[in-house]
């Protein structure tokens, strides 16, 4: 019981972002093909976390399949997965990888990036993480084009790193797009969805916000309160750039309510910016979000319930950015 990678290898996508509810088989999935490619073509895979923290536990890394490998040994070394004493693949951090720069991995074709998508409170993304997580891969496949990476991740949020990098969008009834060689799926596996719900712990968070998520791919922390497209007679207020890109804050006095929008006005080219990664010549940094007149308006009206978000990433960026300026 747990998600299928054939049917997504059959897309024969280059990178392969994989999201789906909690303990629906992702990462035993991307294990299962992993051990089986090196068993029959002696194909090796490294596997990826954000920290170093997060591989405490690798030793265990074959304890949950090991059993449906009966003729074969499993052992885990430091930084090597080795399956009948040969070295099946490697198992690193993603923020110290930069060192492995001058290692070559000739035998490696897979590439698995486990919890790709951070729940709130829990570590942070590395700084400028997408460019480090290609940089890795740059690394490890060189030019060689019989290779695939898996991002693996429970439905936590759209608003991560890379769906913004790459401008992913999820798929509209149905539960895969590929495009460009890039595949995204929701892993929606019907079998363990019914058997979730029936078990006690399945029927006491049935028809939660948590339950959505666990059991039917709902995402998490994304709910759609305060998603508006602007109305009426609206006008700029102020400009901003976060992360890379910009946004348009709008007002409507009549209807007493602003929006946050991909939409700018070309013809106020004062633009304020959040960071100092975001800081040109054509932006005003700003060292106290609520230095501003303009800001303190926008997050005083944030706290009153005033403000609505054009879409769901749009709404979970100003909350990054309220939460910057220590309202709470």
């Amino acid at each position: 019981m747990y998600w299928n990678i054939y049917k997504t290898l059959s897309y024969n996508a280059y990178f392969n972002f994989i999201v789906g509810n909690r303990g629906g088989g992702k990462t035993y999935g991307a294990k299962k093909f992993c051990i089986d490619n090196f068993l029959k073509k002696k194909e090796q895979f490294i596997y990826v976390r954000r920290y170093k923290e997060e591989l405490k536990k690798i030793k265990n890394f074959f304890n949950d399949i090991k059993e449906i490998y009966p003729q074969h040994e499993f052992k885990v070394l430091k930084g090597e997965f080795i399956i009948d004493n040969e070295i099946a693949g490697f198992y690193l951090p993603l923020s110290t990888a930069k060192i492995q720069k001058s290692n070559p991995f000739p035998d490696v074709t897979t590439i698995i990036f486990d919890e790709f998508i951070l729940d709130k409170g829990v570590y942070n993304y590395i700084y400028d993480e997408v460019t480090n997580f290609l940089d890795l891969v740059e690394t490890v496949f060189r030019s060689r084009d019989n290779v695939r990476t898996f991002l693996l991740s429970n439905a936590l949020t759209i608003t991560n790193p890379y769906f913004l990098y790459f401008n992913l969008k999820l798929p509209y009834m149905k539960n895969i797009i590929c495009k460009n060689d890039i595949l995204l799926e929701l892993v929606q596996n019907s079998e363990y969805i019914k058997m979730k719900e029936n078990t006690r712990f399945g029927k006491i968070i049935k028809n939660t916000s948590y339950g959505d998520y666990a059991i039917n791919n709902s995402f998490l922390r994304d709910d759609k309160n305060f998603i508006e497209k602007k109305t009426g007679n609206c006008a700029i207020l102020f400009s901003f750039i976060y992360k890379g890109k910009k946004y348009g804050v709008w007002v409507s006095y009549k209807l007493g309510l602003i929006w946050v929008s991909n939409d700018i006005d070309p013809s106020r080219k004062f633009t304020y910016a959040i960071t100092k990664e975001d800081h040109t010549p054509n932006t005003l940094l700003l060292n106290s979000l609520n230095s501003a007149k303009d800001f303190k308006f926008f997050i005083e009206n944030y706290k009153l319930g005033n403000v609505r978000f054009e879409n769901m990433n749009i709404k979970n960026i100003c909350y990054e950015i309220v939460k910057l300026a220590h309202i709470y």
